[in-house]
C-alpha cells in the first residue's frame, strides 16, 4: 500500500512539471488502439464532447479526447479512490470533464448523463453493459460514436445476462467469463437505431458509427460475424479459448436479443 501511495505521489508531481507525462502514461486497453481510433474519428463529429462509463484513472478510453480538450464526462461506481485521484487529475489538468462515482443502472442513466448530443459514448461496466447502452438509446440519446465492450466468451450467439441491477461478474461465476452481451447482441441492437459496426480492438471492445458520418465519409462497416475476435488477454489469462470459456457458462441463464 506505501509503495502505491509514492507511486501516486510521483505520478502527480511529475504532471505538475509536465501535463503531457500524464497523456503519455495513461492508456487505453490493447497497448492504447482505443484510445487512438477515437482520436481519428474526433475529426469527423459534430459535437466535441464524450461520456465514458467505467474507467481507472490511468487506463480509459478518451484519454486523448481529454487532451484535445474535448467536454465529457466520467463515470463509475466503483473505487472512491479512483474517483479522487481522477477529480484531482482533471482539477490539476485544468480540463472541463466532470467525474462521477455512479453505479448507473436503468432507473438512474439518463439522469446521470448532463451530455444529450454527444459525441463519443464508451461503455464498460462489466455487467448490464447492453441493457444501460439500450435505455440510453431507447431515451433518445444517440451518440455520433459508441464503443462498447463485448462478450467474446459469448460466442456469435445473439445474447446477453438478464438484467439484474447489481450485478457482480465474480459472483455470478467465478470465472469472470459471465457479464455482458455478445458483439452480435450490441450490432443488432444499434442496427435499428442507424448504426453501422467499424472495428473491433484485441477481442474485447466494438466500435459503431452513425451511419451518415460512415457514408460521408466512406468508411467500411461489417457484420458482427464477419468482424468477431476472441478476446486476446481474456484468452491468454485463463489458457481457455472463446469456445472453451462458453462451455464453463453456457448453463447460466441468458436472454436472446
Amino acid at each position: 500500500m506505501f509503495i502505491k501511495f509514492i507511486k501516486k505521489i510521483n505520478l502527480f508531481f511529475k504532471i505538475l512539471l509536465s501535463q503531457n507525462y500524464y497523456f503519455e502514461t495513461c492508456k487505453s486497453q490493447n497497448d492504447n488502439k482505443e484510445n487512438l481510433f477515437l482520436l481519428y474519428l474526433s475529426e469527423f463529429v459534430e459535437n466535441k464532447n464524450f461520456v465514458e462509463i467505467g474507467f481507472h484513472h490511468l487506463e480509459y478510453n478518451t484519454i486523448g479526447l481529454i487532451k484535445k480538450n474535448f467536454s465529457g464526462q466520467l463515470i463509475d461506481g466503483g473505487s472512491k479512490i479512483n474517483i479522487f485521484i481522477m477529480r484531482l487529475l482533471i482539477y490539476i489538468l485544468k480540463k472541463n470533464v466532470k467525474v462521477s462515482n455512479i453505479f448507473v443502472t436503468k432507473k438512474n442513466i439518463t439522469k446521470t448523463i448532463k451530455q444529450k448530443e454527444i459525441g463519443f459514448l464508451s461503455i464498460d461496466i462489466d455487467g448490464n453493459d447492453f441493457w444501460i447502452l439500450k435505455t440510453i438509446i431507447d431515451e433518445g440519446v444517440l451518440p455520433e460514436v459508441i464503443i462498447t465492450e463485448y462478450n467474446p466468451s459469448f460466442l456469435n450467439y445473439n445474447i446477453s445476462i438478464p438484467y439484474e441491477e447489481f450485478f457482480n461478474r465474480i459472483e455470478k461465476h467465478k470465472s469472470g467469463f459471465y457479464h455482458g452481451a455478445s458483439l452480435k447482441a450490441f450490432a443488432n441492437l444499434l442496427k435499428k437505431y442507424d448504426y453501422s459496426l467499424i472495428k473491433c480492438i484485441g477481442g474485447t471492445n466494438a466500435v459503431f458509427l452513425k451511419n451518415s458520418i460512415k457514408e460521408n465519409k466512406n468508411i467500411t462497416s461489417y457484420e458482427a460475424e464477419a468482424i468477431y475476435q476472441e478476446g486476446e488477454l481474456r484468452n491468454k489469462w485463463s489458457k481457455l479459448d472463446a469456445n472453451s470459456q462458453y462451455e464453463k457458462i453456457k448453463h447460466l441463464p441468458f436472454e436472446k436479443i
